[in-house]
């Protein structure tokens, strides 16, 4: 997200906020162990589900639903049908008015790579749900109206793979839609 859509003060605390308030609890850590150990898409759902449902208690956040799309991943190609943009996944939710904490959040993953459709490999689909419910705790947790992906952003990110126990797969801004 350009920095011009966020509003200042959010992007001043994306940028501040640089690890998770306290460590995940352990459930979780298993939670990420069988994710890792998956490729069927409604086992990935199932146990997604359940590891949101275990950070989301653990941070006092609203509920984020998951679906795991069997399909391929949005992207686009050149002219030459090389690959030059592809999105693994989003988050998404409605904030009613300002302050308000934000309802019917979800958030979706493909479940199949961009070109040669095969299933996303069990690192970057559970790098991929992590990256995404980061944003759920920025919205939900920080009370931010944006969640830009700001050093801070990127921060959290990693203190929540490392206390999980998955390998930091960072992004660029055209992998990913906020």
């Amino acid at each position: 997200m350009p920095r011009s859509l966020c509003p200042p003060a959010d992007y001043a605390k994306s940028q501040s906020v640089v690890s998770l308030p306290h460590p995940p609890p352990m459930a979780a850590r298993y939670l990420v162990q069988a994710l890792m150990d998956s490729e069927s898409r409604t086992e990935r759902e199932r146990l997604g589900s359940a590891l949101l449902d275990t950070l989301g208690d653990s941070f006092g956040l609203p509920p984020c639903s998951l679906t795991v799309a069997d399909r391929a991943q949005a992207h686009a190609t050149d002219d030459r049908g090389r690959l030059v943009r592809k999105t693994y996944g989003y988050y998404r939710c409605r904030i009613p008015r300002p302050a308000a904490p934000p309802e019917r959040c979800g958030i979706r993953i493909y479940h199949r790579t961009a070109i040669r459709t095969q299933v996303l490999a069990p690192g970057a689909f559970t790098s991929t749900l992590i990256h995404e419910w980061v944003h759920h705790f920025d919205f939900a947790g920080l009370m931010l109206s944006r969640s830009p992906h700001t050093r801070g952003f990127y921060a959290r990110l990693r203190s929540a793979t490392d206390q999980l126990g998955v390998a930091y797969q960072p992004r660029t801004e055209s992998d990913a839609e906020v």
